[in-house]
């Protein structure tokens, strides 16, 4: 019995050995496994895997965002193919995404009737250039170019080009045109109540080709075959709201409507022949 004890205890020794061997062991795996997989983490590494993961991004994008189709919306004054090939200039111009990037709401310099551009991925090969122009409330002709004001008669561009649906304003010589300032005219009351007019017009949606003011500063718009003589810079919105209303009856007549001295009371409007 006590040599079987003995054996017994020597057994349980051994494999107390064993096992601790075989953790040893393990642990010296794990630790040559870890030295082995540290060295992928090093800086260098990292910075090639992103370069790498980078330029197969590049690859992806130079190779399938490429423009086959632009749809242009909000031009008047340029033609689609002047703003396609405006946006597309450049080492980046045939790429959708690039495009999407360089042309996100940008503000426009050199483009003189253009406030910004907004160029939209629709998908890899489609985009929409979206312009928004300046405001042009009106223009005046000075001979040597044609001088276009928003609605405070500020000096938005000086151009020979006659834009469509901007009207004249006639009556006025132009002393002085500096882009951003006020333009300065032989005739200021002429002209504030040319611009009031026209804001006024605007509201009502009357359109006109031209308008004229006098040296009293009382302005007539021209419907084509009909004059409306407006008169001085005072109750603009109660006449053209009125007539607005009149308009349906005016096609395909003619003559002239003084206004000069309607008001709420005297609202009566008369087309007379013109002489």
């Amino acid at each position: 019995m006590k040599g079987n004890g003995k054996d017994y205890r020597t057994r349980k020794y051994a494999m107390n050995g064993t096992s601790a061997a075989v953790t040893a062991a393990a642990g010296r795996l794990r630790a040559q496994e870890a030295a082995e997989i540290v060295p992928l983490l090093t800086p260098v590494n990292l910075v090639l895997t992103f370069a790498l993961a980078i330029t197969v991004i590049a690859a992806v994008l130079i190779t399938f965002f490429n423009v086959h189709s632009a749809h242009v919306i909000g031009n008047t004054v340029y033609t689609n193919d002047e703003m396609t090939e405006y946006v597309q200039r450049g080492a980046f111009g045939e790429n959708t995404f690039a495009l999407s990037l360089l042309y996100h709401d940008r503000t426009v310099d050199d483009l003189a009737f253009v406030e910004s551009i907004d160029v939209q991925m629709l998908n890899p090969v489609e985009i929409n250039v979206v312009v928004r122009e300046k405001t042009l409330t009106g223009y005046i002709n000075a001979g040597d170019g044609n001088i276009y004001v928003d609605e405070d008669g500020r000096v938005i561009e000086r151009s020979m080009k006659t834009i469509y649906g901007v009207p004249r304003i006639d009556g006025l010589e132009v002393e002085e045109a500096v882009k951003g300032e006020k333009v300065v005219v032989d005739n200021p009351f002429g002209l504030n109540a040319a611009l009031h007019a026209l804001h006024t017009m605007k509201k009502y949606d009357i359109s006109v080709s031209n308008l004229s003011t006098d040296p009293s500063a009382s302005v007539t718009i021209d419907l084509g075959d009909i004059d409306v003589v407006l008169g001085q810079d005072e109750n603009y919105d109660l006449k053209l709201s009125r007539l607005a209303g009149l308009m349906p009856e005016l096609e395909g007549r003619s003559g002239v409507i003084n206004l000069m001295t309607y008001t709420s009371e005297k609202n009566i409007m008369i087309l007379q022949k013109k002489r």
